[in-house]
């Protein structure tokens, strides 16, 4: 299988390498990811008449290109130029969550929802633990490895993806359960001195119903999470009609 990694924080990142290099053996793999860190870039791409620099980087037993751009950029070079045809992209493993609204922002899920926008399979990993060690990812990669031919195999619709979190600690067992959508961070601007402003944020206390992937990993559990990449508000679409406008 051609397997193609990427994540958001960068190509040199532990958690990328950690389930890289489990799968470099038997498959055949390349990472291309960008130069540095690139938390919540969400799904940014840069348009003309910027240009991306990529240069190749030594010191690995397969082939690792440093992107100069977003992770839908890394995806994005990779499958043009670099790594064509994958039959899958790994996103991940991210230092941190990707839970609830954070799918919003995060930009190792819109990797792999590129990837999935462009007809291939994608995987976004990530790990609820923001100081992990290598140790801390082993774990987590080498549950993507003896589970990669039951995640490959599952029937996905067309523009889907699987979003993957992993606990802190030891899992307990694994919930197949939809992302939470309530408001639990709230991001204030605060405005200091000669027009900086100062992103800040704080948890916002709610309580968190027990059928989403930000009740079960907190508690211990491996969520996995399908996401479709339509956005569609199909009850609104039922509801709403074209009487009425003015033209």
């Amino acid at each position: 299988m051609r397997i193609l990694f990427t994540n958001d924080d960068g190509y040199d990142s532990v958690g990328l390498h950690a389930v890289a290099d489990l799968f470099k053996s038997e498959h055949d793999i390349a990472v291309v990811a960008p130069d540095m860190q690139k938390s919540a870039a969400s799904h940014s791409i840069t348009l003309r008449p910027n240009v991306l620099k990529c240069r190749e980087v030594e010191g690995y037993d397969y082939k690792v290109y440093a992107v100069g751009g977003s992770p839908v950029d890394c995806v994005k070079t990779a499958v043009s130029l670099l790594f064509p045809k994958p039959d899958l992209v790994i996103s991940g493993i991210n230092n941190g969550r990707n839970l609830g609204s954070d799918v919003w922002y995060s930009g190792t899920v819109s990797a792999a929802s590129d990837a999935a926008h462009l007809g291939f399979r994608g995987i976004a990993l990530s790990l609820d633990n923001y100081n992990a060690t290598i140790d801390d990812y082993r774990p987590c990669a080498e549950f993507i490895k003896k589970n990669i031919d039951l995640l490959t195999s599952i029937q996905l619709p067309p523009k889907s993806l699987l979003n993957i979190n992993f606990p802190k600690d030891k899992p307990i067992g694994v919930k197949v359960v939809k992302m939470n959508t309530q408001l639990t961070f709230l991001d204030e601007y605060v405005l200091l001195e000669n027009g900086v402003v100062s992103p800040e944020g704080r948890r916002v206390e709610t309580t968190i119903f027990d059928d989403n992937d930000e009740y079960w990993c907190p508690r211990g559990y491996i969520t996995i999470t399908p996401l479709l990449l339509d956005r569609t508000d199909y009850t609104a679409l039922k509801t709403m009609n074209e009487d009425g406008f003015l033209l």
